[in-house]
């Protein structure tokens, strides 16, 4: 007799799972046997999924305050993700890691089939304020709902795969695109997230794809006094440039929003600058304007270069696409959050906020979705050019409270974001498996998006996360005198064993090292061994690390320079 973790036994629903596992195995089926029926299993199935996400809140609130603990900022999360990484892995999930070969970034994938439901959230904390976006309550939401619909899905025999998607360093870099790029999203029919905020709502709106360039000029430096004639001036190619942009704004589209800095203007006033640049984000409801915009501004730039005989290097930084709207998923959103109902606060919780200076309690009420446009980017946009998309809130915060600020911060890891995120995880849940029980709900969906992308251009990959952005592998040191591999075992975010292997490559991929733990050497706090072949000071190397009891799937761990 199978129990699930609270020990309350199934037997009691077998009848119902009976008659659902015929009702839910396809439209075609339920449609025979009666909507009626059909409802009535799904109903039953949405509420063991709700069941299961109230009888495990400790998981939810266990792997909120975790995150919130250790509050770690972009492609540096992992503690985090080896958090989340090993509930979803002891709840029977298989786990890809270090997804788009970035370390701290996974999709864990439950089920076989059609529909595949995603979910997705981010796991980054804020420099200086930790979790002030409620990142951490995002994860464990997440987490939870999944493990909830996976529950489900057991019981009622409902077909279909669930895909958990922890992004790292969505407040720095854009991930989600460079995993959109790599195709983890290609089969993904419908996509699903929970951000903390202070309201009950979901959203249908849109945001701006944005380019990100940097235009760098070279010249020829001179006297500005004795002899300017000698000198070419890339200064002056960085001001024509720009002033022809601000022309040029007059014909583009009203909603188009170009703003830019001059990164280097020269040394000094009695020298003619040998070198200058300036760096544009360039920013419009949908990528196509931004990619017209984006030659004419490449245009202007050549320009500015033929102008002033300097030469011209365009470096393009990163892009991101708008966020394609669902509203048909925003509503069956809100749906969800009704069914669930807000967080409920006593007495004593508000006293003991309020004793963290924290005045007002969560909103209860529940706000339509509005569909505005946002003026600013997230790089979740790129996802939904490849699935249909929307994000749920729940209130986690007080009135009034501005995210990433220290209240945000001080809410999310107590009992105001917590209790939130308990019923975030409900609300994903329910609509997880209103998703994959009523086909209609989901052609709905699936129908609005095809609308919406009519007329759009391919999807292409755009964004890049510099080298120099990721810091160093915890735990490990690499001497260039003489090749030697030191690891601090209580820095390292792998729980070392007998038979797990350390890789070290070359940055083109070839191994140079390969080193298998001992019991001996897994038990000690350090320990260290050579790269045959020695390296260069400075030399920048790959770590991979493969745990022997599970050889299936190889971490790249990060990376580390010589010294």
């Amino acid at each position: 007799m199978k129990c699930n973790i609270k020990g309350r036994c199934i037997t009691s629903i077998i009848v119902v799972c009976l008659l659902s596992m015929t009702i839910l195995a396809s439209s075609a089926t339920a449609g025979a046997l009666g909507s009626g029926a059909a409802a009535t299993a799904a109903s039953s199935a949405k509420a063991a999924a709700v069941e299961f996400a109230e009888d495990n809140k400790g998981i939810t609130v266990d792997i909120a305050k975790s995150l919130w603990g250790y509050a770690e900022i972009g492609l540096d999360e992992y503690k985090s993700y080896v958090k989340a990484r090993d509930v979803l892995a002891g709840a029977g999930f298989a786990i890809r890691q270090s997804v788009a070969d970035i370390p701290t970034c996974l999709v864990a994938t439950w089920g076989s089939g059609q529909p595949v439901l995603g979910i997705y959230e981010d796991i980054d904390a804020l420099p200086g304020v930790g979790h002030a976006c409620g990142h951490n309550l995002n994860t464990a939401a997440g987490v939870v709902a999944a493990m909830a619909i996976k529950s489900a899905m057991e019981s009622y025999q409902i077909p279909g795969t669930i895909k958990v998607f922890l992004n790292p360093a969505e407040e720095v870099w854009d991930v989600a695109p460079l995993v959109a790029a790599a195709g983890y999203y290609d089969d993904v029919d419908v996509l699903l997230s929970f951000h903390a905020g202070t309201d009950n709502t979901s959203e249908f709106g849109s945001t701006m794809a944005m380019d990100h360039v940097e235009y760098k000029f070279k010249g020829k430096a001179a006297h500005a006094s004795a002899a300017p004639e000698k000198g070419l001036s890339a200064l002056d190619a960085v001001e024509i440039m720009n002033i022809a942009v601000n022309f040029l704004r007059e014909h583009l589209i009203q909603e188009m929003r170009i703003h830019y800095v001059i990164t280097d203007g020269g040394a000094a006033p009695n020298i003619v600058p040998a070198t200058a640049a300036s760096r544009y984000f360039i920013r419009a409801p949908k990528y196509p304007d931004v990619a017209y915009a984006r030659k004419r501004i490449d245009d202007c730039a050549k320009a500015a270069a033929l102008a002033t005989g300097t030469e011209l290097e365009i470096g393009f930084s990163s892009g991101i696409y708008n966020k394609v709207p669902n509203k048909s998923l925003a509503l069956l959103a809100i749906d969800a959050i009704k069914s669930v109902g807000p967080a409920e606060f006593t007495g004593a919780q508000i006293a003991q906020m309020e004793a963290l200076g924290i005045s007002g309690t969560p909103d209860k009420g529940i706000k339509e979705p509005t569909g505005s446009q946002s003026f600013g980017s997230n790089p979740i946009g790129d996802v939904t050019w490849k699935t249909p998309s929307t994000t749920l809130g729940i209130a986690t915060w007080a009135p009034g409270t501005a995210g990433h600020s220290v209240e945000a911060a001080a809410q999310s890891g107590a009992v105001y974001g917590l209790e939130g995120a308990v019923q975030a995880s409900k609300a994903l849940a329910a609509m997880g498996i209103e998703l994959l029980t009523n086909p209609e709900s989901l052609a709905a969906v699936k129908s609005e998006f095809a609308e919406r992308m009519k007329g759009m251009p391919p999807y292409e990959g755009k964004a890049m996360i510099p080298e120099v952005a990721y810091p160093e592998a915890p735990g490990f040191t690499v001497s260039a005198v003489d090749g030697t591999v030191s690891v601090k075992a209580a820095e390292t975010a792998f729980a070392e064993a007998a038979g797990d292997v350390i890789i070290i490559s070359s940055m083109q991929g070839d191994e140079l090292a390969a080193y298998t733990l001992s019991a001996q050497a897994a038990a000690q706090p350090e320990y260290a061994f050579k790269i045959p072949g020695g390296v260069g000071a400075g030399q920048r190397l790959k770590i991979t690390f493969i745990d022997a009891s599970d050889d299936s799937d190889a971490w790249f761990y990060g990376y580390v320079h010589a010294q």
